[in-house]
């Protein structure tokens, strides 16, 4: 049935908009179109809540309110439309502490909403990190580009991230991303430039000479990085931080050598599934079981095929909310410790890793702290981290694989907070190699975890 001849007929005659000091009127009109073309009560009304929830959702007004009124002097089957908006304030600072389980930063943004009246945010944002990293940033954010339902996402980063405390080295990025998404999250395709460049560290006692491994002085040369990558997100959690509920699949698909002298393919696959156990208490279910695991993989090829990924491509495992009782880039791949570098042998990360976990949820013993969001959990994860020449060993390869998996058992407490997921957890190490960096009290905050 068409919505716009069903019921007693009405057209709209005239729309006024009120309390829009920076939005272009053109966005309203994008949103009218349906009502202008609406010949019936029935199909006026619902074109207008229609355009009044794309409006809202467009995060750019406090408040959205539309009055259908009878046309002054009009026919009778002609009504006007007033649309009250209240702005939001342009301008808002944010300042915060936060950490990924190796390094506290303080981030300062400064975020401007709807600064050129089309529905468009800029962000500019600088962090620090206590062990030195430094980032800025500059985003744009514009919905409905094109007028599809798409977001155009615009960013240029300066940063520098400090890898000295397991690596002996630091990297300078310079680039940027434009990404096209829909508006559901869902899908995400986006083109990245960026010069990198790996910095050994320098000999403390003699400047002229370096302290690195020669594992990573042989990264220790400018790259220049095109690529496309694709990433389809698809959760379906009953929250992101916090999941008893759900489930969850990410995958992501980077080609890299469009321009520049970097080539390789990389994938990586996320899943999770949530069952919720028993009666709710305390705003969650008595019980949770939650399984998670995570695959990567990259491939040099062409100019590269006959190298491994460089360092800046690589994946790294190990921390808090990746593989618990390890330290942040403790599995995997490392330098001999003989040859300089950090004591433990620098960290030099795998081409092909996995990670995988199990655990149950209980509300916090404490009633207080359970009814603020507090939950305990136990938990089992394994993972490895490894090069192609492990994987491609066509008689070892299984052997290789479940030899070289290491393995931790433990209990913790996690709760759900703006900034993401919080976990403290302690650890028993089921299974390690030598070399690996075991830590088993252990603190982390995040957004991805498993």
């Amino acid at each position: 049935m068409d919505v716009r001849r069903d019921g007693p007929p009405l057209r709209v005659r005239n729309v006024v908009v009120r309390g829009n000091k920076r939005t272009s009127p053109e966005l309203f009109e994008q949103q009218l179109q349906a009502t202008y073309a609406a010949s019936s009560f029935a199909g006026v009304t619902e074109s207008l809540n229609h355009a009044a929830q794309e409006l809202r959702n467009l995060n750019i007004f406090e408040s959205v309110d539309i009055l259908i009124d009878k046309a002054p002097g009009g026919d009778r089957h002609e009504a006007d439309v007033t649309i009250t908006v209240k702005e939001l304030r342009m301008a808002s600072l944010y300042a915060g502490v936060n950490s990924d389980g190796h390094e506290g930063t303080a981030t300062t943004t400064c975020t401007l909403t709807n600064p050129l009246g089309h529905a468009e945010r800029i962000e500019l944002s600088a962090s620090h990190g206590q062990y030195g990293s430094d980032v800025q940033k500059a985003s744009y954010h514009k919905p409905k580009f094109l007028g599809l339902p798409l977001w155009l996402n615009a960013d240029a980063v300066n940063e520098v991230i400090n890898h000295e405390r397991f690596s002996s080295y630091h990297e300078r990025f310079r680039g940027g991303t434009v990404s096209l998404t829909d508006e559901n999250n869902r899908h995400e395709l986006s083109m990245n430039l960026g010069w990198r460049d790996i910095v050994p560290v320098r000999n403390k006692k003699i400047p002229s000479t370096y302290a690195a491994s020669p594992s990573i002085m042989a990264e220790a040369e400018p790259s220049t990085k095109s690529s496309v990558k694709y990433v389809y997100n698809d959760d379906q959690r009953n929250d992101a931080a916090l999941p008893t509920a759900g489930r969850l699949l990410r995958t992501s698909l980077e080609v890299a050598g469009l321009w520049g002298d970097v080539n390789f393919v990389k994938g990586e696959v996320e899943m999770q599934r949530h069952y919720p156990i028993g009666p709710t208490a305390f705003n969650h279910p008595i019980l949770n079981l939650s399984l998670s695991s995570r695959v990567g993989a990259v491939k040099s090829y062409g100019a590269d095929r006959h190298q491994p990924a460089r360092i800046s491509d690589r994946f790294f495992l190990g921390g808090p909310l990746t593989l618990r009782g390890f330290n942040h880039k403790g599995v995997g791949p490392r330098a001999n410790p003989d040859d300089g570098g950090v004591a433990t042998g620098d960290a030099l990360g795998g081409e092909v890793y996995y990670s995988a976990c199990a655990s149950l949820g209980f509300p916090f013993p404490v009633p207080l702290l359970a009814l603020l969001g507090l939950r305990g959990h136990v938990f089992c994860n394994a993972g490895s981290l490894m090069g192609w020449d492990r994987i491609l060993d066509e008689q070892n390869w299984m052997t290789n694989l479940l030899g070289e998996s290491r393995a931790a058992a433990g209990v913790g407490i996690v709760m759900g907070t703006r900034f993401g997921r919080f976990e403290a957890n302690y650890s028993w190490v089921l299974k390690s190699l030598a070399g690996d960096r075991v830590k088993r009290a252990q603190l982390g905050l995040g957004l991805h975890f498993i």
